[in-house]
């Protein structure tokens, strides 16, 4: 009986061993998946569609507030604009108002597209604005209820925003019962 306990103490020795690798180490860390709140809550929240405003005399600066759940980085800042044309887009600390990115974002058909920016750190808990500068947008709406504020994914959007003038001016007035845009951004949360 003695051979055979230290065949079977040797069987899981080797066993155990021959388990570890030293590429163990060299595993990566899996990214979660991007998040995109604006279009993820057009695809599953009240409002609709009710309207598309092109080419109007002045341009306006609109956008959402928004708080994430978990702290991450925003990768890249998106549009979907009825016109064809590069936009601006601002990421802002909406409790400052202190511009964080800027980029311009190429519109094409009425289709989603984003530009990558130079990834920034959000935390949890804290206040920001995105907005894009245009003089044509869709217009969401949902019959007069109180859309704002709203979850989606890792996020809470706090309200919808806008100022007018084509200089890059932090959107002050709030509403909570309807959406222009639409510009978004790409959040991946940390693991």
């Amino acid at each position: 009986m003695k051979p055979f306990k230290l065949f079977f103490i040797a069987l899981v020795a080797l066993t155990l061993f021959s388990s570890c690798s030293k590429n163990d180490d060299d595993t990566q860390p899996v990214e979660a998946e991007p998040q995109f709140p604006m279009k993820t809550l057009l695809e599953i929240g009240p409002m609709e569609l009710t309207d598309t405003v092109t080419d109007l005399d002045s341009f306006i600066e609109l956008g959402y507030e928004f708080k994430a759940f978990k702290n991450g980085k925003i990768t890249a800042l998106g549009v979907r604009i009825p016109n064809n044309g590069e936009f601006r887009v601002t990421l802002w600390n909406s409790v400052t108002e202190e511009i964080l990115a800027t980029q311009m974002v190429t519109s094409t058909s009425g289709l989603l597209s984003f530009e990558d920016i130079a990834p920034i750190h959000i935390n949890s808990g804290t206040r920001y604005l995105v907005s894009v500068n245009t003089n044509s947008y869709y217009f969401f709406y949902d019959s007069g209820e109180i859309v704002f504020p709203a979850e989606a994914d890792d996020f809470i959007i706090t309200t919808c925003a806008y100022t007018y003038g084509a200089d890059q001016n932090f959107p002050s007035v709030t509403v909570s019962d309807q959406y222009a845009g639409m510009v978004d951004i790409k959040f991946v949360p940390e693991n």
